[in-house]
């Protein structure tokens, strides 16, 4: 049987391979996929891809800070957009995994709304809060495919509370729903969000304020909000 000898690299792949970044190193990026004027990229490399801590920024003012593996963001890490003026305003902090928001985090939209809670693959999936723009509401609760859906509180802008099922982002099931306007309560079945039978009580509780704040309490057993 004859000895195979080694397979000998060529000169260039053997300078090739010396080149390869590795380490710490600053750096001009250009993504393989699509070439990006002047992004670039400050931290640690192994085998010529980013991984391990680091900075990096596009051309279109995205930037972000954090854990890297194997060129995509993988971790914890802080996505914030850099504006004309050069304000640095955070968009996103929390877990990533394989480029995508992964696991718990908080962001912030560019409407003024704010999301504390799990992503799975960068969509609201799990238990989370939001807070939306100016007090116009408030959501806690379990998520699916960046929708309610399972078990929430909603509150609305004029303080009317509704604690129950949701499905797709719907009033779906058995529920409650306060009337703080009429004070009523209102216990009934939903769907497609849509109150199909119910009965609603009178009861005594604070009237809404007109700009009720957002913590909720439990009084005799119902809901209740701090105005």
């Amino acid at each position: 049987m004859p000895f195979l000898k080694p397979q000998r690299t060529t000169w260039c792949e053997r300078r090739a391979e010396v080149c390869k970044r590795n380490g710490w190193r600053h750096a001009i990026y250009f993504p393989e996929t699509k070439r990006i004027a002047k992004a670039h990229y400050k931290g640690e490399w192994r085998n010529d891809k980013r991984e391990g801590k680091g900075i990096g920024v596009n051309s279109y003012g995205w930037m972000y800070e954090g854990d890297w593996y194997n060129d995509l963001r993988h971790g914890y890490g802080v996505l914030s957009k850099i504006t004309e003026d050069g304000e640095v305003r955070k968009m996103y902090a929390g877990d990533w995994a394989r480029g995508k928001k992964h696991g718990f985090g908080s962001n912030w939209y560019k409407d003024g709304s704010y999301y504390e809670g799990t992503f799975r693959e960068n969509k609201r999936d799990g238990y989370g809060r939001i807070w939306y723009k100016c007090g116009s509401g408030y959501y806690q609760g379990t998520w699916l495919n960046d929708r309610y859906h399972g078990e929430g509180i909603l509150i609305q802008e004029n303080g009317n509370l509704y604690e129950g099922q949701f499905t797709n982002g719907k009033k779906e099931s058995r529920g409650v729903f306060y009337h703080l306007d009429r004070r009523q309560v209102q216990e009934g079945r939903w769907e497609n969000d849509v109150c199909v039978n119910s009965t609603i009580e009178d009861v005594d509780c604070r009237p809404p304020a007109l700009h009720p704040t957002l913590y909720i309490s439990r009084i005799n057993g119902q809901a209740a909000i701090h105005l």
